[in-house]
Parts: structure tokens; C-alpha cells; sequence
């Protein structure tokens, strides 16, 4: 039913909504309807609180606009049906509504949100932003879906946006498990994109919200503006969102951020708390294919790889993605760790890897290293261990110029690691000397710290090397 009505500053422009059966409460452009069978008036109007409190920071804060629909002089529409319940107007009328945003057919958006979710903020504050992506993706930036690559960032970045609202819910992070144990997808992995030979399950089709956790990295823990990281939407680029942040953020910055993120992930996402992290490793035990599991290449005890290994295809690296492998360790010795990349990727892109090794002692806590690249393809990086650091993590990720997959397959970046216990007269040894002393402590952003600000430490030392480590929690 086609319902038209001048209400407040606003008009009533409703394709699903029946003013005759149905109650509705509107604020700030939005407008909410539910069957009058129904009591959720109050909480509907602590709906329209916050959801008002969301447009005002999109607007205001990140720079993105109304809804057409606003624009035009019209509500928008927000339905709260009751699956299963056939009395139910919106049920009987529209049996197979989920829990998100649409378009009707005025191309307006509209959100639909079943009765039992209404109380989950986090959601709310997730289709909300739907709501303010979709002017931009829709008629104004149209290249973020120009590729089945591009969808991945709407998802992704709509995640971020709940966490962000609500970084201390102990469920604000519930799928990010998933990215330590199949870090070997390239970052777009999203519905549209499944290569023939993945298996559509659980952690492979909800990896996009997963990814909302690196966009919170940026923003909470390198310092990246939210408007800057979020500015595509009404850009008018016709990249995709992987290209468009590698261009604005710098290539060179985009590749340490991503490893550091990976390094952070590894060390048990060391900055979100330790409940949201547990209440994510639960989601993974509960819901995974457990068959589907390569959070370790390959783990080694007091040992290393017994000369160079070359990774399977099904785990081996795409873009934009890395593997890792874990050494555990008991005693005094030196370890290498070495990285020698083919030089394209199967389908011939130009190849780009970086290495980290996350060294966790028991009594100093955890440092970060990354190994000296002597070009795109080959790195090394030699690390003298005591009994105290009990684990180490061999990150390698593979960060090419590529931004999205033409064939029906992704693209594989395949290389070789080596780690050789004890001394290798080719590699010099990274090791602190009677002259090495430190000059300068920095954060990710190239901004001078103290030594004990919390997070991420960049260490300079007088010799031109650094090292990273993480302070606090």
C-alpha cells in the first residue's frame, strides 16, 4: 500500500507501510512502523534517540549525507515485522523480510528489523549506517559495487561503525576470530565473490564483518581519521574501496599497517579486551567448519624448518592476505627467519611481500620485528632467544599492487620461508650492541611519544634500525 501523508517537516512516502493497521513514531527523518497488535512504543522511541544520535555523527562528524529520501522531502521508512507470526500485517504482507536495508521502488532506502532484534543496539547502529551509505554507494560513488571485489566494504565498514559506537559490549568483536584462521583470503572476500573451489561456510561468508575490526584498528590504535577512512562513500571514485584507501593513505603506509594488524590479531588481539576476545574465539568453536582451519602454516618446537617450504595452494597467500607460522621455544639460540617470494603472482601481477616475527616472553611481554627487506620479494631478519620467549610468530603478508580478482579464481601469490636455527654467516645478527642506544620512540603516525604511552611503539636506534613493541594493553 502506497501511502503519501504530510507529517511534520517531513511526508509520509511509504511502498510496505498501512497507516490503517499499523502504529508509527517518527524523529529526525526517520520514521518507524509496527503492527498495532504490538506494544513497542517505548521502545521505539528509544530507537529514534539513537538513531538520531547516528545520523548527527555521519552528518556531522564522518561527512555523509541523508538518505534520498530525506532529501526529498520524505521519511525514511524503518518496518518492524515478526516472523512466523501470521497475524502479523508485515509477516502476512511480506513473509521473506530479514534484517537489513533495501531499496523500494522509488530507489528510496528502507531498513527492516525483525521484533526480537530491536533490543540489539549494535545491530541498530549497524543498518543505520546502511542507512547513511546508501545516497553515496547508490548515486553518487556507484564504483564501490563495479566489482563483486567492492561489496566487502559496505559490510565491513558498517561493523566498524558498531564497534565504534560501542567498543566495550563484550560482543562488539564477535567474528574476528576468523581472521587468524583463515588469514590466506585477500581482505574483499565478501557473498558475491566465492571462487569455485572455497567451501560457502560459516567463516569464508561472514569474513567481511570480520574485517570491520581492521577499519577500529586504524581509527582507534594508528590514529587515522574516521572521515578520512570513511570519505569514499560520497567521493565519486569509481575505485574500489581497496584502491581508493591505498592511494589516500599511501601504499607504503596502508602494507605497515596491515602487517602491524596482523602482528596485533596474532598476539591475541591484544587491543580489544580480553572477554570480546574469548567471546569471539566461543562464536569460532561454535560455528566453524573445523576442517577449515589454518591459523598455523606450520608450528616448530626448538627446532626450524629443515631447509625452505613452500606452502600448499589452499593455504599459500592471495592478496592482501598473509600466513603464519608459530616456532615454540625453550632455549638460548638464534633463530632466522627468512622470506623468498616468487616474483609474480600466478596469474602474473607483480608480487609484494613484508615479514614480522611477534616474539612473546613471558616475563617482558610481547615485542614486534620486522625483517629487512632486500627487495619486494626476499627479507630476512636473525633474533637471539632466550628460554623466556616461549613463542614466536612468523607472519608473512602479501601486499601486492592488486586490488581485485578478474578470474574466476583468486589470485595466488606463492613463496618460500626458511627458518634456521642457530647462526647463518650470510644474515647479519639483529642484535643489541655495546654502541646501539635508542634516540627516539614513535608512534604508527611518525608522531614522537613517550616510553610509556600505551599501544604501539615505534623504537628508533642510533645504528638507523628499529624495532616495535607494545605497551599496556
Amino acid at each position: 500500500m502506497l501511502t503519501s501523508t504530510l507529517k511534520a517537516q517531513y511526508e509520509i512516502n511509504s511502498e510496505a507501510g498501512n497507516l490503517a493497521t499499523c502504529d508509527t513514531m517518527s524523529r529526525g527523518g526517520f520514521i518507524i512502523w509496527w503492527d498495532k497488535d504490538y506494544d513497542f512504543a517505548e521502545q521505539v522511541d528509544v530507537m529514534l534517540d539513537t538513531m538520531t544520535a547516528f545520523r548527527s555523527y555521519c552528518i556531522n562528524n564522518i561527512g555523509m549525507q541523508d538518505p534520498l529520501s530525506v532529501l526529498d522531502g520524505y521519511y525514511c521508512n524503518i518496518y518492524i515485522h515478526n516472523p512466523g507470526e501470521p497475524d502479523d500485517y508485515f509477516y502476512e504482507n511480506y513473509p521473506d523480510w530479514g534484517n537489513g536495508v533495501g531499496a523500494d521502488i522509488n530507489g528510496y532506502a528502507f531498513m527492516t528489523l525483525p521484533g526480537f532484534v530491536i533490543y540489539d543496539f549494535r545491530n541498530l547502529a549497524h543498518e543505520t549506517f546502511h542507512i547513511f551509505q546508501s545516497h553515496g554507494m547508490w548515486d553518487i560513488t556507484p564504483g564501490i559495487y563495479s566489482s563483486d571485489d567492492g561489496g566487502w566494504f559496505v559490510e565491513a565498514s558498517a561493523d566498524w561503525f558498531a564497534t565504534y559506537r560501542y567498543p566495550d559490549d563484550p560482543y562488539s568483536f564477535i567474528g574476528v576470530e576468523i581472521l587468524v584462521r583463515i588469514p590466506e583470503v585477500p581482505i574483499w572476500l565478501d557473498f558475491y565473490n566465492f571462487p569455485a573451489d572455497y567451501s560457502y561456510n560459516w567463516q569464508r561468508t561472514v569474513h567481511q564483518y570480520a574485517m570491520g575490526i581492521f577499519f577500529f584498528y586504524l581509527t582507534n590504535h594508528v590514529g587515522i581519521n574516521d572521515s578520512t577512512l570513511m570519505s569514499i562513500f560520497y567521493s565519486g571514485t569509481d575505485q574500489l574501496a581497496q584502491k581508493y584507501l591505498y592511494d589516500l593513505l599511501g601504499g607504503e603506509n596502508l602494507r605497515d599497517y596491515f602487517i602491524d594488524f596482523a602482528g596485533r590479531l596474532t598476539n591475541d588481539f591484544d587491543f580489544i579486551t580480553t572477554e570480546q576476545a574469548n567471546k569471539s574465539l566461543i562464536e569460532w568453536n561454535t560455528y566453524a567448519e573445523e576442517d577449515d582451519d589454518h591459523q598455523f602454516i606450520q608450528t616448530y618446537t626448538d627446532a626450524g624448518s629443515d631447509g625452505w617450504f613452500r606452502p600448499d595452494e589452499d593455504v599459500a597467500t592471495n592478496a592482501w592476505s598473509f600466513n603464519t607460522y608459530k616456532l615454540n621455544n625453550s632455549s638460548t639460540e638464534n633463530y632466522t627467519f627468512e622470506i623468498n617470494g616468487d616474483e609474480t603472482g600466478v596469474y602474473g601481477d607483480a608480487a609484494y611481500f613484508q615479514g614480522q616475527v611477534v616474539v612473546i616472553n613471558a616475563v617482558t611481554g610481547t615485542t614486534f620485528h620486522n625483517l629487512d627487506m632486500m627487495n619486494d620479494f626476499e627479507g630476512s631478519l636473525t633474533l637471539s632467544l632466550t628460554p623466556d620467549d616461549t613463542e614466536i610468530y612468523f607472519i608473512i603478508a602479501s601486499m601486492p599492487e592488486v586490488f581485485e580478482d578478474t578470474h574466476a579464481d583468486f589470485q595466488l601469490f606463492p613463496y618460500e620461508m626458511r627458518i634456521t636455527k642457530g647462526d647463518v654467516n650470510a644474515i647479519a645478527e639483529i642484535n643489541p650492541s655495546s654502541t646501539k642506544y635508542e634516540v627516539g620512540r614513535y608512534n604508527l603516525l611518525g608522531e614522537r611519544i613517550n616510553d610509556n604511552t600505551n599501544g604501539m611503539q615505534i623504537i628508533k636506534f642510533n645504528d638507523g634500525s628499529s624495532q616495535k613493541v607494545f605497551v599496556g594493553h
